[in-house]
């Protein structure tokens, strides 16, 4: 996984086994299409499991875990003084632009709304029927309300920020990332991002990668940018990326989904915060028992089955760590199963 991580039995993490085993039988037997479970309390991982066909080394689609990536880059530039959170947009894309000009609403938009989710639309605007240029199509919809009004999830903003990036570092999207911060990290030389029909890096949900290199990036994120003692992102920025900065409450279905939004990453229950990708991607992290979990999945066949997969996880690990007492050591029947 990373010379920085350990694989270690459940006990060395005070995790009793047979915890793990439930929480991995409980999503069987509620059909929840599980590709990957791993779980890691500090920097020992206690669990990492492989649904077949897939494997340890499979690239896997993230989807919307890509978003976390991009702000990760963005706050890579705010860092190198590249650019301010609350420029408007339109400044970047005068090219892109409506001939007669950017919507009132548009030019108000700052890149921290974008951020935050707090657009100036209430849906994606490259999934109307006939659009090509997804970039341009964010500056030529018409939006609908002010910009940092409220929350509607909107993938196109990450996209345009993702497009951002590239115009501001003179470089793709993911060779910027991983320059940045992902080779430091040990991020797959393998890992690609699926490019619109323009050409730009679909930065809202196009990464192709490796569980493990999800559990480097959430690990990051809770050293706050730091890794290995260097700091690779501003601590500043990255802690407000994992702090709420907008309300998801009545717009998201599940109550994962209502906590709250930093920049590109959820809240959750418990205190903790995930990246999350459609149909059961997820890298979460809970500070107070410094417990990581990093999912992938195809539950879009399966309604309510992300929501699964967090409840499996607070029930069956989470709510029954308990650091005031030791769990005894697997059993040699243990180790068989």
């Amino acid at each position: 996984m990373s010379d920085l991580f350990k694989h270690v039995a459940p006990s060395e993490c005070n995790i009793d086994y047979h915890n793990l085993m439930n929480f991995a039988k409980r999503l069987e037997n509620q059909d929840i299409p599980m590709h990957s479970l791993t779980i890691m309390r500090g920097d020992k991982i206690c669990m990492e499991t492989y649904y077949a066909p897939y494997e340890k080394d499979t690239l896997h689609r993230m989807f919307s875990m890509t978003k976390t990536l991009v702000s990760l880059g963005i706050g890579k530039l705010y860092g190198e003084g590249k650019l301010s959170l609350d420029d408007h947009i339109v400044d970047y894309f005068k090219d892109k632009l409506p001939k007669e000009g950017a919507y009132e609403y548009t030019s108000m938009l700052t890149k921290r709304d974008m951020l935050t989710m707090r657009t100036c639309h209430d849906k994606t605007t490259y999934k109307g029927e006939g659009v090509t240029d997804w970039v341009g199509s964010f500056f030529t919809t018409k939006p609908v309300h002010a910009p940092g009004t409220q929350f509607s999830y909107d993938t196109s903003s990450t996209h345009v920020l993702g497009a951002l990036i590239e115009r501001l570092s003179g470089m793709n999207l993911l060779e910027y990332l991983r320059k940045s911060f992902l080779d430091e990290i040990g991020f797959s030389k393998e890992a690609f991002i699926i490019d619109d029909p323009y050409g730009v890096p679909m930065g809202g949900s196009g990464l192709c990668a490796r569980p493990s290199d999800m559990l480097k990036v959430i690990y990051l994120i809770s050293k706050d940018g730091a890794w290995n003692g260097k700091q690779l992102i501003p601590a500043d920025y990255v802690r407000k990326a994992h702090t709420k900065q907008s309300d998801p409450y009545g717009k998201s279905g599940t109550i994962e989904e209502m906590q709250g939004y930093g920049y590109k990453i959820w809240m959750t229950r418990n205190g903790g915060y995930a990246l999350y990708g459609m149909a059961g991607q997820l890298a979460l992290y809970v500070p107070d028992k410094d417990i990581y979990m990093v999912t992938t999945a195809d539950t879009q066949g399966r309604q309510g089955g992300v929501q699964c997969i967090y409840d499996a996880f607070w029930e069956e690990i989470y709510n029954k760590l308990d650091d005031s007492t030791t769990v005894q050591p697997e059993t040699q029947e243990d180790k068989k199963q």
